[in-house]
């Protein structure tokens, strides 16, 4: 039966543009050929799903109801699935990736006005000179931040140059398309982008550290010096999603950076999960 990615995006729209869905439309969204339906798979999904209160199972009286019962699946027609609202399921997500307040940087304007220091969530990992490397950092994103957009808008003729002629073997943006083409099977079209972030940086000198120290050459080809690798750098590309943006499924694209005459160029990229 269907229960991809796919199929969670055909119902959370058709559940926010209608407001409430009869629960026998909801299991023909997940039905297979010839309308065959596994249960524990549909639960699966509208328990992944349904974080925080995002939608309720009511039956004719208008009582909450699980769908984790069998009564829903024997008789679908008497059961609706009501839209609650996103905020929650939102928020359940913004979780993993929002900044910290830094309690020791918040300045009182009046009563209930403040300014706010914010820590990131996430941490920076650098071999070799501090001073400057988030500066690096910033030059790695915006150039991630770039590809990103290129990658998802399909302007793919704008990212070819950037693969180094040094790169890993295979990994050209042929190989890159053909794996998120693959993905794409399952997820549905990645057609959005979120959350770069660069993982690590090499500047300046690098020679206190010895490359079994954290992978510093970050598997990289030996041809390829150690003196002219950057960095390495995510980003997420979204198939499902929100209405305002925030990632339902998505997967990751790494690459790894290095730089030759004077310019940013890609060693590595690779796409999948985990972030």
């Amino acid at each position: 039966m269907a229960t991809s990615p796919k199929e969670i995006k055909q119902l959370l729209d058709q559940l926010i543009e209608r407001k409430s869905l009869p629960f026998d439309e909801v299991l023909a969204i997940f039905a297979g050929k010839g309308g065959k339906l596994r249960q524990d798979a549909v639960r699966e999904r509208l328990n992944f799903l349904c974080n925080e209160n995002l939608f309720v199972l009511l039956d004719q009286a208008g009582s909450a109801v699980s769908w984790n019962e069998d009564a829903p699946f024997q008789s679908p027609a008497a059961f609706t699935l009501r839209f609650v609202g996103i905020a929650g399921r939102e928020e359940v997500y913004a979780r993993n990736f929002a900044d910290i307040l830094d309690a020791r940087d918040v300045q009182a304007v009046v009563p209930g006005y403040v300014w706010a220091g914010l820590k990131r969530r996430s941490e920076l990992r650098i071999v070799g000179e501090q001073a400057t490397a988030t500066l690096l950092a910033e030059r790695l994103r915006a150039f991630t931040h770039q590809f990103a957009f290129h990658l998802v808008t399909r302007q793919h003729e704008r990212i070819a140059p950037l693969f180094s002629p040094k790169a890993v073997k295979g990994q050209t943006l042929e190989t890159l398309l053909t794996r998120i083409s693959k993905l794409e099977t399952e997820y549905g079209p990645f057609d959005y982008f979120d959350h770069v972030q660069v993982i690590q940086v090499l500047n300046g000198d690098t020679s206190m550290v010895k490359d079994s120290d954290g992978n510093v050459r970050m598997d990289l080809p030996k041809s390829i010096p150690r003196e002219a690798i950057r960095g390495w750098s995510e980003f997420q590309i979204i198939s499902v999603r929100t209405p305002h943006g925030m990632s339902v499924h998505e997967m990751t694209v790494a690459l790894k950076i290095v730089e030759e005459g004077g310019f940013f160029r890609i060693a590595d990229a690779t796409a999948g999960s985990g972030y």
